[in-house]
């Protein structure tokens, strides 16, 4: 599935929760510097059209080449009657990769 605009990618929606019903959302982003109010954005948007049938729904997003069965970038959400949030802090940065030549040196 792909936004009209192409800026992201929705990879899977999962249900979970018993008693209190909660959706979690892995969202593929195509721009590799993506600004706080865009995900805020993709967060409202999926909250309204994937999101009303759930009390909760977690959005997970990541960047262009980041796998998404590993650490995500940042995390957004929103609840029934609550205001949606985002958060970088659990999410782990990027690290700079490194060659190595037949050597064994890195480049």
């Amino acid at each position: 599935m792909k936004s009209g605009d192409k800026a992201y990618e929705i990879l899977s929606i999962r249900d979970f929760g018993i008693g209190m019903l909660r959706r979690n959302v892995k969202v593929q982003l195509f721009d590799p510097a993506p600004s706080r109010d865009q995900l805020m954005k993709i967060t409202e948007i999926i909250w309204k059209e994937h999101g009303q049938d759930v009390e909760e729904l977690t959005t997970v997003f990541f960047l262009p080449g980041m796998d998404p069965r590993s650490v995500a970038y940042a995390f957004g959400g929103c609840m029934k009657g609550k205001e949606c949030y985002l958060d970088f802090e659990c999410a782990v940065p990027l690290q700079k990769t490194t060659k190595q030549s037949n050597s064994g040196e890195e480049s």
